[in-house]
């Protein structure tokens, strides 16, 4: 069996290329393809929930993050639509469209 050499420090290419405009910019773009095969998905009785989404880069740590946020002052209802109510006066599941939209990002 060969010996395999861990090393205690990350690559220094990997934390360089983490932190860098292109890892940035790919994340972006895969964020974006993941927005549209939301707003494709999503149910459309106003329209407002597919359009309130958004994406954006951050800085986190030592790399860049890409995050799709869903839900804004006119639809302030996501949080409701994605992972269901108890109660009130329409309780059910919720319709887990982000994790659909994820899991078809997966397969492509």
């Amino acid at each position: 069996m060969d010996d395999v050499r861990l090393y205690p420090e990350p690559n220094p290419f990997i934390t360089q290329w983490l932190a860098g405009p292109i890892c940035r910019s790919i994340l972006f773009e895969a964020a974006e393809m993941y927005k549209a095969l939301y707003q494709e998905i999503v149910a459309k009785r106003t329209g407002r929930l597919a359009r309130s989404a958004r994406v954006y880069t951050s800085f986190v740590g030592d790399r860049w993050v890409a995050t799709l946020q869903v839900g804004d002052a006119t639809a302030f209802y996501g949080a409701s639509h994605e992972f269901g109510t108890v109660g009130g006066l329409h309780p059910g599941d919720g319709a887990h469209d982000l994790n659909r939209a994820l899991n078809m990002m997966a397969a492509l």
